[in-house]
């Protein structure tokens, strides 16, 4: 079978750029299908599930494969639901399709009876609060305990493969971090899938029937989102800034949802956002640089519908990162936080239902923001975890260079 090459443009850790192909697993999957075709077929997906021409899993598996199931996660088939908004189950062509965000977030028998292969392709950002590796998660262990052999169509993790930041406490699980991962994982979904078997994070580990169609032509460098693959993560940037800023949503600061900059603002109308560029530029944090703005959050269907503070003015900062590759989200995260809290202790707080916490993988982090200790305190931690991490790690590695 001939092949169409793909050229996408792939941002290089030596900060320059240099023109490769890449193939994801759904590009080289359907290269050859006769095996399956006589196999009942339920799909893992959504609006990022395209091959390199720009067809979607589905419509290329029913043209020669049995698809009996389809399944979507957070944001739904077509990615319009907010982030939270619960998605109901309909169907497309006949086939239903059955949400992973609603009031089901595993796949039931009754779901898979018949099934023979579950073919899985998302889209996930390299953080660990994004909520794709959950729905990983529980299609395996649904696979595993019903003897359905699960096909992971691995893409690129755009944010490469560094890791950085605190591990999870297994105390603090939920569906925004299930896994004892650190919040900058590096891993891509084939990969953390493999990790998932082996450590025996799912039950019925030992059964589960698990094969990754490898990526071809990369190699844990920074990639360029095309498809944004939640409404608020438009593109590689903001991807980059919300594997840290996404713990603002842990507090009552907007995080810059229903802006049209989502994660790159951030503010409230009692922030006194001079100074906080004052204190935290102060730090010489590298490749990032802030700036004082104002902005209404408003009500943007399908993105924001409830922004905190919104149609409320807000003092506001923006965020621009000068070099992707030595800038530290998450350090810039938390020296936000300590910052305003410190200028502002009366009006700042964080969740009451302990959703921070569940962000961050611990109670740790408040802890240090309320009685004042050094973020050094945080980096010692963060550093050791992420460490040992990537030596863990090293055996499911499939792409290093």
């Amino acid at each position: 079978m001939k092949k169409v090459i793909f050229t996408v443009f792939l941002f290089i850790i030596s900060c320059s750029s240099a023109e490769v192909t890449i193939e994801n697993g759904i590009d080289l999957f359907f290269e050859d299908i006769s095996f399956y075709e006589n196999s009942k077929i339920a799909l893992v997906m959504n609006h990022t599930s395209k091959d390199k021409s720009g067809i979607n899993l589905f419509d290329l598996s029913k043209k020669s494969l049995n698809v009996k199931a389809i399944f979507s996660p957070e944001h739904g088939l077509f990615g319009t639901y907010e982030a939270g908004g619960k998605v109901k189950n309909s169907s497309i062509d006949g086939i239903p399709v059955y949400s992973l965000y609603g009031k089901n977030k595993k796949p039931t028998p009754a779901q898979l009876e018949g099934i023979d292969i579950i073919l899985f392709d998302l889209q996930d950002i390299g953080s660990r609060y994004y909520t794709y590796i959950s729905t990983l998660t529980y299609v395996m262990e649904s696979a595993a305990e019903n003897g359905i052999k699960i096909i992971i169509l691995d893409r690129f993790n755009p944010l490469g493969n560094k890791v950085e930041g605190p591990q999870l406490y297994n105390e603090f699980s939920s569906f925004v971090g299930m896994h004892p991962v650190p919040i900058r994982h590096g891993l891509t979904i084939g990969e953390f899938a493999i990790l998932i078997k082996e450590n025996n994070w799912i039950n019925d580990a030992s059964k589960i029937n698990l094969e990754i169609i490898n990526v071809k032509g990369w190699h844990g460098d920074y990639v360029e989102i095309t498809i944004p693959p939640s409404p608020n993560i438009p593109d590689l940037e903001t991807a980059l800034i919300y594997n840290g800023l996404c713990l603002l949503e842990g507090t009552n600061l907007s995080e810059g949802r229903g802006t049209e900059s989502p994660f790159k603002v951030f503010g409230a109308p009692w922030l006194n956002s001079q100074k906080i560029v004052d204190i935290v530029s102060a730090q010489n944090l590298k490749g990032v640089r802030l700036d004082t703005i104002s902005f209404t959050p408003i009500s943007i269907p399908g993105k924001s519908a409830y922004p905190r503070y919104k149609d409320s003015k807000c003092n506001g900062i923006s965020i621009h990162i000068t070099n992707k590759n030595i800038v530290f989200p998450l350090k810039l995260a938390v020296s936000v936080l300590k910052a305003i809290y410190d200028t502002h202790p009366e009006q700042f707080m964080v969740s009451s239902n302990g959703f921070l916490d569940k962000l961050y993988g611990s109670d740790i982090l408040v802890k240090n923001i309320f009685n004042g200790s050094s973020i050094d305190e945080l980096l010692v931690t963060w550093n050791k975890e992420s460490l040992k991490f990537k030596e863990m790690i090293k055996p499911f590695r499939l792409y290093e260079k």
